[in-house]
């Protein structure tokens, strides 16, 4: 059941109307329940959304790439990359950008893939996997960070939404591949499953839901996500899930200009919250009218002020600043949105913050105003609107804030939705350590990689050995593949030695040598005679070919002789191979 709790009232005074929250009203479409707040009517199998009569919505969820480590090439590249991907949208294609950061559960968490094997090092591996899980543990917090673009349409039907909302996809998708970004579409289980999380913050309860068979694809309205759960207290400045706190604010932006690295900062909080941008695009023409008659009004207001300083006796060159700021700007904005490839949105910036205490609440709150003012902003709590922010950030394409501000591409582009790559790779995974930037845990194959070849550098002291045998441990615990090291200080043996590997000892007064004269025979595709007369060539070269090396006379009296050395060998190799001989290494 829907609860709603009203403070600060006196006692005997009439309720008023609160919106949502109409527990206290008696209109007909005030909703009384937490499924009739939620602001969709039906979701489809398909992952189409009916958020209003003739509104219908999509999301697609896509991966992040290297754009906070890139070089500024590559950052400039990816700026004008998502610029572009901006300026498709129209007028009539709202769009939604979500960031969600929320506490992953225990069995939704990154998994170590090393099982126990039938082997005397299973004690090693237990030790190693209880490293690795107190890692992943540790590994910011728990916090699982998801980008969503939600997209609508207003049509009449269905089948005209599908119809439109699968080119739209296609198209975003496109885009996002020039840009190198990964995207797939999510279905409506797992559209249902996002809205399960954000109404369920903190419960850790998995989303148990079967759809089962429907051949005529069905919709599947808000009562689908555990009515008898779902429970919203609704404050004047404050609101709670369940028994999660939670407070909703905007973004006023007060520069002129922003840093890209503004939404980097806050999505890197550990912290429970989500990061809305509802974006609507204003018609070009529409746009420029309107830039105009602004621009005409402020030319009014300077004729009237030099009237004013005629009258007066003074200067008429001398204007208040700030009508001088507005007319720059302005020109400058009708400058840019006529020759230059801009256009202007409307951006609502929504943060709704979660936390299991208010103290906690408060802390988060005062970290992300911290964050902000850095760049001239400034985090505004929306006061008795608590309940249209957090129903306004659930990817559905709903705002129901209309705090707007208008924005061109450019300034709009300028929240760059990606930080870095994560690399956790399933299977035979090696692990390398944490990601600089988010904190999560580096799991790769080499094998599986564009270049499976690696080096560690470093300054002395840095742990370039033991980053080495941390991976060597992980390689031999985890897979079958061979491991050959190559020691001259011998800082490996204890090692190799535990793990019953087998250590050859390359010296004059050991009694290990290396028989540079062996052949192999089992080459099939390549003659091994002639590989073995040109190793002995290039090793007679760096034995006595001096300074101007072999001359082409000693090179063929060597490549004679080696013919001849194993002229024997060859014909009767099994004779050859029982000889008294030393065992090559």
């Amino acid at each position: 059941m829907r609860n709603s709790r009203r403070a600060g009232k006196p006692a005997g005074r009439k309720p008023e109307k609160q919106g949502l929250t109409g527990l206290f009203t008696k209109g007909k479409n005030i909703p009384t329940t937490a499924q009739q707040t939620l602001p969709y009517r039906e979701m489809y199998r398909d992952g189409v959304c009916r958020v209003a009569d003739r509104y219908y919505t999509k999301t697609i969820e896509y991966e992040d790439i290297n754009y906070q480590l890139a070089q500024s090439e590559d950052q400039a590249a990816i700026f004008d990359g998502w610029s572009a991907c901006l300026n498709y949208f129209d007028s009539s294609l709202p769009f939604q950008l979500s960031f969600l950061n929320h506490r992953s559960r225990p069995g939704s968490r990154y998994s170590v893939n090393i099982p126990m094997q039938d082997d005397d090092y299973n004690s090693v591996r237990c030790e190693y996997v209880e490293m690795l899980e107190n890692q992943i543990a540790k590994s910011n917090n728990g916090i699982v960070r998801t980008k969503l673009l939600t997209f609508g349409v207003n049509v009449d039907d269905l089948s005209t939404a599908r119809a439109r909302l699968e080119r739209v996809e296609a198209d975003i998708c496109g885009n996002f591949k020039k840009l190198g970004v990964k995207c797939r579409s999510l279905s409506g289980l797992e559209r249902l499953e996002l809205l399960h999380g954000q109404l369920h913050p903190g419960s850790g309860s998995p989303f148990r839901f079967f759809m089962g068979y429907d051949p005529q694809n069905r919709a599947f309205p808000p009562k689908t996500l555990s009515p008898r759960t779902v429970s919203i207290f609704v404050f004047s400045r404050l609101f709670r899930v369940g028994t999660t706190w939670g407070a909703a604010s905007y973004l006023q932006i007060l520069a002129s200009e922003l840093s890209d690295k503004l939404l980097a900062e806050l999505l890197e909080m550990d912290a429970e919250m989500t990061i809305t941008l509802h974006i609507q695009t204003v018609d070009q023409a529409a746009a420029v009218k309107s830039i105009k008659a602004k621009v005409s009004d402020i030319d009014k207001m300077k004729v009237e002020e030099q009237k004013k300083a005629a009258r007066s006796g003074y200067d008429m060159d001398i204007l208040p600043p700030d009508l001088v700021t507005y007319s720059n700007d302005a020109k400058t904005l009708l400058e840019d949105l006529q020759s230059r490839n801009e256009r202007m949105f409307l951006l609502t910036f929504l943060v709704v913050n979660m936390a299991p205490t208010r103290r906690e609440l408060d802390n988060d709150l005062f970290t992300v105003s911290g964050i902000v003012q850095k760049y001239n902003c400034t985090l505004k709590r929306l006061d008795f609107q608590q309940e249209d922010g957090f129903l306004s950030s659930l990817p559905l394409g709903h705002n129901g804030i209309e705090i707007k501000r208008g924005m061109t591409t450019s300034s709009t582009a300028i929240f760059v939705p990606f930080m870095t790559q994560e690399l956790r790779m399933d299977g035979e995974a090696v692990y390398y350590g944490l990601n600089a930037l988010s904190h999560n845990v580096i799991m790769a194959n080499r094998k599986k990689l564009k270049n499976p070849n690696g080096l560690f550098l470093g300054v002395p002291g840095s742990g370039k050995s033991f980053a080495a045998k941390r991976e060597l441990v992980n390689v031999f615990l985890a897979t079958r593949d061979r491991i050959i090291v190559v020691d001259p200080m011998g800082e490996y043996s204890p090692l190799i030695k535990r793990l019953g590997g087998q250590v050859i000892e390359i010296a004059p007064d050991s009694p290990h040598h290396i028989n540079p004269m062996d052949i192999d025979l089992s080459f099939d595709e390549e003659n091994p005679m002639a590989l073995k007369a040109d190793f002995i060539l290039s090793l007679m070269e760096l034995i006595v070919g001096g300074k101007d090396g072999l001359q082409p006379v000693e090179r063929t009296v060597i490549d004679r002789c080696v013919r001849q050395m194993y002229r024997e060998h060859l014909q009767n190799p099994e004779t050859a191979k029982n000889a008294d001989s030393p065992n090559p290494v």
